[in-house]
């Protein structure tokens, strides 16, 4: 038995979007979001984007689990380079996003 080997998360093989361009990313960059059901669709859907905490656990749900409609709708550019180090998505949403958008690897 391979010991080394981590075990197997959907994490590892579910389709993330990504955007071709950051700043194709044109949602709002404060106040109240509501996020569709489809997207957010365990729990909580309003975030407020002027606090840190509801930013954080907002762009995490609509990276891990938004669409390229999502992304463009829900997101900002601007908070994305400026909030990148503070957000936690899974760890392959990560690096698709950084292997794209190499800056942000250094945000």
């Amino acid at each position: 038995m391979d010991t080394d080997r981590r075990p197997f998360s959907v994490a590892d093989v579910k389709p993330y979007a990504v955007p071709a361009r950051l700043d194709e990313l044109q949602g709002p960059d404060h106040s109240v979001v509501t996020l569709p059901r489809d997207v957010a669709w365990s729990g909580r859907r309003e975030f407020d984007l002027d606090d840190e905490y509801d930013r954080a656990a907002m762009y995490k749900i609509v990276l891990e689990e938004g669409q390229e409609a999502d992304l463009r709708r829900l997101l900002n550019w601007r908070l994305i380079r400026s909030e990148w180090r503070n957000l936690f998505p899974a760890r392959r949403v990560r690096s698709l996003w950084e292997d794209r958008f190499p800056e942000l690897r250094h945000a």
